[in-house]
């Protein structure tokens, strides 16, 4: 049966001799992979890229479908600055996603990702801070806070895997955040560049504990 719904492509590799396979993000599916047939030879596989959403359709009735018509429906330009943080942004989605999670809400962090990079004015690290937050809340393993911890400006916090952030002694760690920090992080408008390293060194704990055969090779780059 024919299908088409809206996704992106967020990351190819070569099939065969002429062809490549695909892997789209959509708000039903999650990542698919689909033979693109001829993309090698096609001009139509430089129609085909990053950072747009498409209309995409195939037949489902393979277990591994051709794509077999794409339409782009909305393109997203950015300053190439972003462009590595772009295709960091895009490895983390194929590596971690997987079957059985709402896809909508990150379907729509995403979108959302690459329209305010249109616009902004923000560090890659402090953009890769806000969307990584987003992303491991989304799939279930959100940074949190025990249900009886008031956040204090002035006082200490670090953050356990199966406690979430707890308040400590300032002395205690080198990786303690400050409660004014938190709250700034938790509004996303943390401009630290000091602790949004901090921050994004324990949300990559976390994947980790989680994927624990996931390297972000992309991460190094920004």
């Amino acid at each position: 049966m024919n299908t088409s719904h809206h996704g992106f492509l967020i990351h190819s590799r070569k099939y065969k001799e002429t062809s490549s396979i695909v892997y789209i993000f959509s708000s039903t599916k999650g990542i698919q992979s689909l033979i693109f047939k001829g993309s090698y030879s096609n001009k139509n596989k430089f129609k085909f890229s990053l950072f747009n959403e498409y209309l995409i359709a195939y037949n489902d009735k393979y277990n591994f479908p051709y794509l077999s018509k794409f339409e782009i429906s909305h393109e997203f330009s950015f300053d190439k600055k972003y462009y590595l943080l772009g295709l960091y942004i895009n490895e983390l989605l194929y590596k971690t996603i997987r079957e059985g999670y709402d896809f909508e809400p990150i379907y729509e962090s995403y979108k959302s990702f690459l329209l305010n990079l249109s616009s902004s004015k923000y560090s890659t690290k402090r953009l890769a801070l806000i969307f990584e937050k987003d992303l491991i809340e989304n799939l279930g393993y959100g940074l949190h806070l025990p249900e009886h911890l008031k956040i204090l400006s002035k006082k200490s916090y670090t953050y356990d895997l199966n406690e979430g952030f707890k308040q400590i002694d300032s002395q205690q760690n080198k990786y303690s955040l400050t409660g004014f920090t938190l709250e700034k992080f938790f509004s996303n408008t943390l401009t630290d560049n000091n602790a949004i390293d901090i921050l994004r060194l324990i949300i990559h704990k976390i994947i980790k504990h989680h994927y624990p055969d996931v390297e972000l090779m992309g991460n190094k780059l920004l």
